[in-house]
């Protein structure tokens, strides 16, 4: 092999060897990072590998700057693994005016959708900063415009004029104010802590007035219908007023008149309230007991007779052994033992088992009497009579039908049968 063709396969193997490590750093690149591509009006000071950062934060390089006929079209690498919102906007960062310049992608990812690969950042989402000659240019027409031109002071040497007219004289008053000023200041630094919770507490009551904006137009709406029936009713709320005057005026000659009578009558009240307050044990027991003991006599009130109707019952009549004997036990009298409470059922329970019933076979009731004959009954007028005749009728006929055929019926229906 010639020495001229082991130098061109080391050229070519040389070649190939770049080609290959291109070609593996195009590929990495496309793998590990994203393409977008923002438009800016200009780029002064921006190069290519200039950092892409968010939030300060380096996360891709400036990889190609193509200047165009009305914009600059810059191609920005970012890392995959930055998210970078969809909407976010494409800033030129100046940190002075002679350091390097940095592109910043506001703001921050939060959520929502994110930049694909190759994605394009509008020109209304650019931003570039002002240049040194911009604000150059700036200050001259300032200057120019407030400096004179001619005969002319310019309005800059006018206003020093004026402030010095205005002042003239007046320092010792302008060091007053400042004093006051300052003394102000210095109480409200004093002060700050409550000036502070007071903003706050307005701060929660206007967060306050907010949330309840429906109730404070209700009520303002009422508020102004009140104020409009007060307004055409003026004549009559005048003549109320003065009538409740003149009620007011007469109240108090009556108490002039009658204060000591009212004193004594005060002071009688205030015995009374007392004997109400020591019996308060009794008027509970009373407030108890007194809706059963009305309930009881309504029920056993006949009003179409105007009599009372009603047996005797004994409580607990079927389990006499038990009311008498465990009387005993619930007592709990000195001397009384469980010995004495056995003996008790022993004794009394052949007798008491005999005799046990809920309603004693009393010959007389007081309370269930015969106080007046059918033919004795005096009627308010004749439409009570019916109405009274005609419940009689009615159970007559009711308790017939139910003893049809009995030889004893005709006994058990009202008055003996009388019809």
């Amino acid at each position: 092999m010639t020495i001229g063709r082991k130098v061109l396969l080391g050229v070519l193997a040389v070649v190939l060897v770049i080609a290959l490590v291109v070609v593996g750093w195009t590929v990495f690149l496309r793998s590990t990072t994203n393409t977008f591509t923002a438009y800016f009006g200009s780029v002064a000071s921006l190069y290519e590998g200039d950092p892409v950062r968010v939030l300060g934060v380096n996360v891709g390089r400036v990889s190609k700057i193509t200047p165009r006929e009305n914009d600059v079209k810059v191609e920005l690498r970012v890392d995959k693994s930055v998210d970078i919102p969809e909407d976010a906007k494409a800033v030129i960062v100046a940190q002075s005016l002679v350091s390097g310049r940095f592109v910043q992608l506001t703001p921050v990812y939060s959520g929502g959708p994110v930049m694909s690969d190759g994605y394009d950042i509008p020109m209304d989402r650019t931003a570039v900063p002002m240049e040194w000659d911009d604000i150059k240019a700036q200050l001259t027409k300032l200057t120019e415009a407030i400096g004179p031109e001619g005969p002319d002071q310019g309005s800059a040497a006018r206003a020093v004029n004026v402030f010095d007219e205005n002042l003239e004289g007046n320092g010792a008053a302008i060091n007053k104010s400042i004093r006051e000023v300052s003394d102000v200041i210095g109480t409200l630094a004093a002060g700050r802590g409550d000036l502070f919770s007071t903003i706050q507490s307005l701060q929660k009551l206007t967060d306050a007035l907010s949330g309840s904006h429906e109730q404070l137009v209700q009520f303002n709406g009422r508020l102004a219908s009140v104020s409009s029936v007060l307004a055409d009713n003026t004549t009559e709320l005048d003549e109320a007023l003065k009538g409740l005057d003149s009620a007011m005026t007469d109240v108090q000659g009556f108490i002039d008149t009658n204060k000591d009578a009212l004193a004594s009558s005060v002071e009688r009240l205030q015995a009374t309230t007392k004997i109400v307050a020591d019996k308060n044990e009794q008027v509970e027991g009373v407030l108890h007991s007194a809706p059963n003991q009305l309930a009881n006599f309504y029920n056993i009130y006949n009003p179409l007779s105007g009599s009372l109707s009603g047996v005797f019952g004994l409580g607990n009549g079927t389990n006499l052994i038990t009311l008498l004997c465990g009387s005993m036990d619930a007592t709990n009298r000195p001397g009384t033992s469980m010995q004495d409470i056995d003996k008790c059922v022993e004794i009394l329970a052949p007798v008491l088992s005999s005799i046990s019933m809920n309603y004693p076979p009393f010959l007389t009731n007081p309370v269930q009497g015969t106080n007046a004959l059918p033919s004795q009954l005096q009627y308010q007028n004749a439409n009570v009579k019916a109405r009274a005749q005609a419940g009689v009728r009615r159970i007559d006929n009711e308790t017939r039908r139910d003893n049809a055929g009995s030889p004893l019926g005709n006994l058990l229906v009202p008055f003996g049968g009388d019809r």
